[in-house]
């Protein structure tokens, strides 16, 4: 995910990496977690996707948004949304508005 985006001109970080104040828009790529699926020989491996745009220009958050999961959409079917979307959220330690969008990917289970 980091590198498509990457590939694909949207700025990406890692959770911890970008800490100074937010000036143009960006992603941060967060696991969130592993579950395992009982029907089935695979894992689910969330992904989110936490979409940042500077305080002062909350009104292009929505259209940054929509321009990370049309990218993602290069992904499919190898990752999948989950449309899971949170609401937007002030982040007052780095000067910005963000929204985190859901991705999974189903992984093989590995025999124990």
């Amino acid at each position: 995910i980091y590198n498509h985006l990457k590939n694909n001109n949207i700025d990406v970080y890692s959770p911890g990496q970008k800490t100074d104040e937010c000036t143009k828009p960006y992603v941060v790529v967060k696991d969130s977690g592993l579950s395992g699926l009982s029907e089935i020989s695979s894992n689910q491996q969330l992904y989110d996707l936490m979409c940042y745009v500077p305080e002062k220009k909350y009104s292009i958050l929505e259209e940054f948004v929509n321009t990370v999961k049309e990218c993602m959409d290069g992904l499919f079917p190898m990752i999948r949304p989950t449309h899971f979307q949170t609401p937007s959220y002030h982040d007052t330690t780095v000067k910005a508005h963000m929204i985190s969008v859901q991705y999974l990917n189903y992984q093989k289970k590995e025999r124990s």
